[in-house]
């Protein structure tokens, strides 16, 4: 038996793309915009957004190449310390940590700001007594105590509805661009706001773009997902760069639709902006269109809260990882042994974030967020071009940025002047910069930790391979009490198909834990592994995989697509979570691009009567294939159940059947025709006559059709007996599905 240890890779070009863009459309964008053209004008922001989305795209490449080079989940603290190493490596780590701090308090500050724009003149708003600046630093003291309550807890479960807040906000803000366009072809005399195009000069310009280049800051979180990305050297890549190119547009668009929307005249609309400060494009988009408030805050709200979990779980891996190589005391990478969450990183990444969120006014807190952004791509320009010149021959890259080092030298050159000119914008967030660089200086000369070279477990291959040919049966397991039975199972139909059986189990960590952290936790993992080994007859070649994964469908799918299994076996409760037809992982993992069985273990029986209901249909030659393995290996009869509703001919209904019953040929096995209105009542009717029940899926409802049918479904969830669910290949999936999550 072989047991192999492996990080998962299930994460697609487009769970990449929406971690990229989830993130750089944050916050910045809905507080940044508006100050920008209260100083820069409508122009100026416009020309802003394109010169940082071109920043942003050489910046991208550097990425793009390193983390096709390095595909870690260190991000660019890794990649400055790959190298610099020493005294930068631990300042580039100790600059991120803050910068994604600073980060989660601007996106606290702006779901606080809009809440209370949303509210304020409201009738319960006046009510309280409170004035707007006291309710927005109460309102993100909340939020951030939510979140960071949500990350001790270690939900990670939320990627599906991630990934749908991101595609509203895209769609959200692209959708109030063209209402902003079509708008504008209906009343052209609203392009006569452009008519001050840079009403206080180009050096505003390069203040708007250092004031809103963390708007432009996310796509580095792609790179910090090297080792769960499905072929990472070409999805990451490519998922940076398309993020930056979709995101750039829409700022451009969203900027627009804020300049003509503003009704005020065009000499007042720089002054209109910065009277109106953080929430000036709200009240831009109030007055473009119906709703527009109300729509523009509930965006704001909405990405403001999912980049903030998103920023509290990164800057908590990056306190760890500085803490784990040695550069901070150990106590900061301990982790709790009960949530597997770093628990003390996400203490003091929370003491940050909520410092800074209280103490600075939101400009302040946008521009310190600024400049160390900017410092951090700066270095990672920097460190792209003395990795591939030293270490370029030994490394295979999967992507290599064109005009090389010209491209990198331009965005370092930019990125500096950038960082400088924000000082015009913020004084206090250049010396709030320095004086937490003067800490890290301090901290390196008192300690000095050395890094520590560690193992990633992404393959670590113990013995023995698939065989090169056979039919190949992949068994997932994780509850010690029916493990042996579904392994059982995979066995005998492995067995029967002169084929060979993968034992899996996932091992989770929350997303704020790094996967090469998961191993500590995997002795139970193991040992189920060796049990349910040493509970079959070893019949046939027998495999133990261990996977290490955020969710158990990340790791499962991981596995079946390094491992391109015949047949999936999943095990089930029989009953399901609000919401969820099979269970949370289940619902998704029944579409994998391969047979599927889903087994619901009963009494541990011996089997002598096996009922098999089926109508035909796709599904059902499958499971009749199933119900002759057990037949022969059980020397079991089988009924093949037919329920007629509608009083068919029988001899019709046995020319429909002919297929499953030649199948069956050599089986034990009779047809019994019944008459009932209600094939669910008329099957559990017959359950406890048998040993085990076994059903194809069915046609069914849209939802439930796309899973097992709604029939098989409730008859496993009531039947006391064994009920195995077979679901066939068909070479398809759900077209929405599949664009949604991958």
């Amino acid at each position: 038996m072989e047991e192999e240890v492996q990080l998962s890779r299930g994460l697609s070009i487009w769970h990449l793309m929406m971690m990229g863009m989830g993130m750089m459309i944050g916050a910045g964008v809905f507080v940044a915009t508006g100050i920008s053209i209260g100083f820069a004008g409508p122009g100026g922001i416009l020309v802003a957004f394109a010169l940082n989305g071109l920043v942003a795209l050489f910046s991208a490449m550097a990425f793009a190449e390193l983390a096709s080079a390095i595909p870690t989940a260190g991000g660019a603290y890794t990649y400055i310390d790959e190298a610099f190493k020493g005294l930068v490596g631990f300042l580039s780590g100790w600059l991120n940590w803050f910068a994604l701090t600073v980060a989660g308090s601007l996106y606290a500050i702006t779901f606080a700001t809009y809440t209370v724009f949303l509210l304020e003149g409201t009738d319960w708003f006046s009510s309280l007594g409170i004035g707007s600046e006291l309710a927005i630093k109460a309102l993100a003291l909340f939020i951030i105590i939510v979140f960071v309550a949500i990350n001790y807890i270690g939900v990670s479960e939320t990627g599906n509805i991630e990934n749908l807040i991101t595609i509203g906000q895209m769609s959200t803000l692209i959708f109030i661009g063209l209402f902003a366009v079509f708008y504008t072809i209906l009343h052209p005399e609203r392009l006569s706001h452009f008519t001050y195009f840079v009403p206080n000069g180009w050096g505003k310009v390069l203040a708007a773009m250092g004031f809103t280049y963390v708007g432009f800051e996310g796509y580095e979180v792609i790179a910090h997902a090297g080792e769960e990305a499905f072929d990472p050297k070409e999805s990451i890549p490519k998922a940076i760069l398309y993020s930056v190119v979709a995101v750039t547009t829409t700022y451009l668009l969203f900027a627009f639709a804020a300049i003509v929307g503003a009704d005020v005249s065009p000499e007042n609309l720089t002054a209109w902006f910065a009277s109106h400060g953080a929430v000036g494009m709200g009240e831009a988009i109030k007055d473009l269109m119906p709703y527009g408030g109300l729509l523009i805050t509930l965006a704001a709200i909405f990405s403001s809260t999912s980049a903030l979990n998103a920023t509290i779980y990164s800057s908590t891996r990056v306190l760890f990882a500085i803490s784990r190589d040695g550069r901070l005391p150990k106590f900061a990478s301990r982790i709790h042994p009960v949530r597997r969450v770093p628990h003390i990183a996400l203490a003091l990444s929370s003491i940050i974030i909520i410092t800074v969120a209280m103490a600075l006014p939101i400009e302040d807190v946008a521009a310190s967020a600024d400049i160390v952004f900017l410092l951090i791509f700066l270095l990672v320009n920097a460190a792209v071009i003395k990795i591939r010149h030293e270490r370029g021959s030994e490394l295979e890259y999967g992507f290599l940025m064109p005009y090389f080092p010209a491209i990198p030298i331009i965005a370092i050159i930019l990125q500096a002047v950038l960082s400088v000119w924000v000082f015009n914008v913020s004084p206090t967030a250049w010396l709030v910069t320095l004086g937490w660089l003067g800490l890290g200086l301090v901290i390196s000369t008192k300690y000095k930790g050395a890094k520590e070279a560690r193992k990633t477990h992404e393959r670590e291959v113990v013995f023995g391979e698939w065989l090169p040919e056979g039919y190949k049966v992949l068994a997932a397991v994780s509850n010690p009490k029916t493990a042996p039975y579904i392994a059982k199972i995979g066995e005998t139909i492995a067995e029967a198909k002169n084929g060979e059986l993968a034992i899996v189990t996932v091992v989770t960590v929350p997303e704020q834990t790094p996967l090469e952290e998961a191993r500590r936790f995997a002795g139970p993992a193991f040992e189920l592994i060796r049990e349910v080994k040493a509970s079959l007859s070893g019949k046939v070649n027998i495999r133990g995989v261990v996977y290490y994964a955020h969710s158990v469908y990340r790791g499962i799918m991981s596995a079946i697509r390094n491992k391109n299994p015949d047949l999936l076996i999943l095990g089930w409760r029989g009953r399901s979570r609000l919401g969820y037809i099979l269970g949370s992982n289940l619902d998704r993992l029944v579409e994998v691009p391969c047979d599927v069985l889903l087994v619901k273990p009963g009494k541990d029986e011996e089997i002598k009567k096996i009922l098999f209901p089926t109508s035909g249909g796709p599904h059902s030659l499958l499971a009749a294939d199933v119900a002759r393995i057990f037949s022969i290996k059980n020397n079991a009869s089988v009924t093949i159940l037919y329920v007629d509703r509608e009083g068919e001919d029988r001899k019709r209904i046995e020319r429909r059947l002919e297929p499953i019953m030649r199948l069956l040929n050599g089986a034990r096995g009779h047809l019994e025709i019944i008459r009932a209105e209600n094939p669910k009542r008329a099957i559990l009717s017959r359950c406890e006559e048998y040993d085990m029940v076994i059903m194809g899926a069915s046609e069914g409802t849209f939802l439930r059709k796309a899973l097992f049918g709604e029939v098989p479904v409730e008859v496993g969830k009531e039947c006391r007996k064994t009920v195995i669910l077979v679901k066939r290949d068909m070479g398809r999936r759900s077209w929405i599905r599949r664009w949604l999550f991958g």
